[in-house]
C-alpha cells in the first residue's frame, strides 16, 4: 500500500505532521476523520518525519522510553504518562508523534495499537514489547527489557559511527587541501610557467591543463557524481537492487565478515529481548526482521522462519540457511536443550559485540596511518609535479 504524508489538527488544537499507509487518499481522509482529526492536507510520499527518518534519534527515543518507564513505575496511568512524556521542546517531532498516540489512547485504543499506527516511528520490536506488557499486566518489565536492547543498539551504532568518523574527517581534510591547491596555489604556478617559454615536463603539463580547464572539469565531475549517486539510490531502493548490493558486500574479504558479525549481534539481541518478554519463537523471528538492514540476511531469516514453522529446531534452521555463524548456532543449540534460549541468545549478542569491538579497534589502527600515507602521497605528488620545472632549471644552472 502507498504511503501518504498528512497534516491534521487534534481536537486539542495540536497540529501533527505524520505519515500513514492506506489504500488511497480518500481512505486515509476517512480514517483520520473517524479518529476525530481535522485533516488539512494529504499528499503521497514520505516527509522524512519520525525516528527512522533521522529527526528523532535513537538516543532521544531511549530518553523518552526511560522517562515513560519511570512514570509508569511511579503509578501513573498510560494516558497521564504519555501526556507528561509528550512535552518535549527539544524534540518536536517526537512530541507531535506522542501527542498523536495520546489522542488515540484517549479514544479507546490500546497503547500497542496506537503505536502500531506509526511504523515510521515505532519499530515492530517496540510494539511487540507493548503487546506483551498489556497481556501480562507488567508494562514496566517489558519496557525495561526493550530499554536494555535499545541501549545495546545505540552503543553498537556509536561504535560504528566512531569507527567511520576519523577516516571521513581525513578524507574531508584532503578534499579541502586539494581545493585550496587547485584554486589558490596552482593558478600562480600556471601563470609563472607561461612566461618561461620553455617546454615543461609531461606530468606538469597535464596538471596545468586540469587547472586551466577546471571550470569545465569540475562541473563535469560533480554532474557525474550526482548521476552516479542518483542511480545508486534508485537501484538500492528496490528489493532486488538491495539484494544484489548486499550479495556483493558479503563477498568482500573483510567487510563481508564484519557485516555478518553486526547482523548476528543485532538479530540475537532482538530475539533475546522478544523471547524474554514471552513472545513465541515464530512471532519473534518475524518481528526481529525489523532489526536487520541486509536484504540477504533478511532472506535467510525468512527461510529459517519457514523451517521453524515446519517443525524444525532453531539451531538446525539457522545452520541450514547460514543465518548465523557456526559458533552462534552451537550456542543456540545449547540454549534450546537447556530451555534458556533467551539467555543464550543474549550471550550470543554479547559475544559478537565484543568481537566487533576488537575488529573495529584493529581496523582503525590500520586505516588511520594508511589514510595519512594516502594524503601525503597525493598532496606531496602534486607539489613535486608543480616544482619539477624549477628542479630542472636548477640542474641546468649547475
Amino acid at each position: 500500500m502507498p504511503t501518504f504524508a498528512y497534516v491534521a489538527l487534534l481536537p486539542t488544537g495540536v497540529r501533527v505532521r505524520e505519515e500513514a499507509v492506506a489504500d488511497s487518499e480518500d481512505a486515509l481522509r476517512a480514517d483520520l476523520a473517524g479518529r476525530g482529526l481535522l485533516v488539512q492536507s494529504v499528499r503521497a510520499g514520505r516527509t522524512r518525519i519520525g525516528l527512522r527518518a533521522g529527526r528523532v534519534s535513537p538516543e532521544e527515543f531511549a530518553l523518552f522510553n526511560q522517562e515513560f518507564m519511570a512514570l509508569i513505575r511511579a503509578g501513573l496511568t498510560v494516558p497521564d504518562a504519555l501526556a507528561l512524556a509528550a512535552k518535549r521542546p527539544d524534540s518536536p517531532a517526537l512530541g507531535q508523534m506522542l501527542a498523536r498516540v495520546l489522542h488515540d489512547v484517549q479514544n479507546g485504543a490500546l497503547l500497542s495499537e496506537a503505536c502500531a499506527r506509526h511504523p515510521e516511528a515505532f519499530e515492530r520490536l517496540y510494539v511487540a514489547a507493548l503487546c506483551t506488557g498489556e497481556k501480562t499486566g507488567d508494562l514496566f518489565l517489558v519496557l525495561g527489557r526493550y530499554h536494555d536492547y535499545l541501549k545495546h543498539r545505540v552503543a553498537l551504532r556509536k561504535k560504528l559511527t566512531q569507527a567511520l568518523a576519523y577516516p571521513l574527517f581525513l578524507l574531508a581534510a584532503l578534499g579541502v587541501i586539494l581545493a585550496v591547491l587547485f584554486v589558490f596555489v596552482m593558478p600562480r604556478f600556471v601563470a609563472m610557467y607561461a612566461d618561461l617559454g620553455t617546454e615543461l615536463p609531461l606530468a606538469t603539463r597535464v596538471l596545468m591543463a586540469l587547472v586551466e580547464r577546471a571550470y569545465v572539469v569540475v562541473p563535469l565531475v560533480i554532474a557525474a557524481v550526482a548521476v552516479c549517486v542518483w542511480g545508486w539510490r534508485r537501484w538500492t531502493s528496490t528489493i532486488d537492487g538491495r539484494r544484489q548490493v548486499d550479495q556483493m558486500k558479503e563477498k568482500l574479504p573483510y567487510l563481508g565478515e564484519l557485516q555478518r558479525i553486526v547482523s548476528a549481534a543485532q538479530l540475537a539481541r532482538s530475539l533475546s529481548t522478544l523471547l524474554a518478554g514471552g513472545t513465541p519463537l515464530v512471532d519473534a523471528l518475524r518481528t526481529a526482521a525489523g532489526s536487520l538492514g541486509n536484504q540477504v540476511h533478511l532472506d535467510r531469516l525468512e527461510a529459517a522462519t519457514q523451517r521453524v514453522v515446519g517443525g524444525e529446531s532453531l539451531n538446525r534452521a539457522v545452520r541450514a540457511t547460514r543465518l548465523l555463524p557456526e559458533t552462534a548456532a552451537r550456542m543456540v543449540e545449547v540454549g534450546e536443550a537447556s530451555g534458556s534460549l533467551d539467555t543464550m541468545l543474549a550471550e550470543v549478542a554479547q559475544f559478537y559485540e565484543d568481537i566487533l569491538d576488537a575488529r573495529l579497534a584493529r581496523s582503525m589502527a590500520l586505516i588511520e596511518p594508511l589514510l595519512m600515507l594516502l594524503m601525503g602521497l597525493i598532496i606531496g605528488g602534486i607539489i613535486i609535479v608543480m616544482y619539477l620545472p624549477i628542479f630542472r632549471m636548477a640542474e641546468v644552472i649547475k
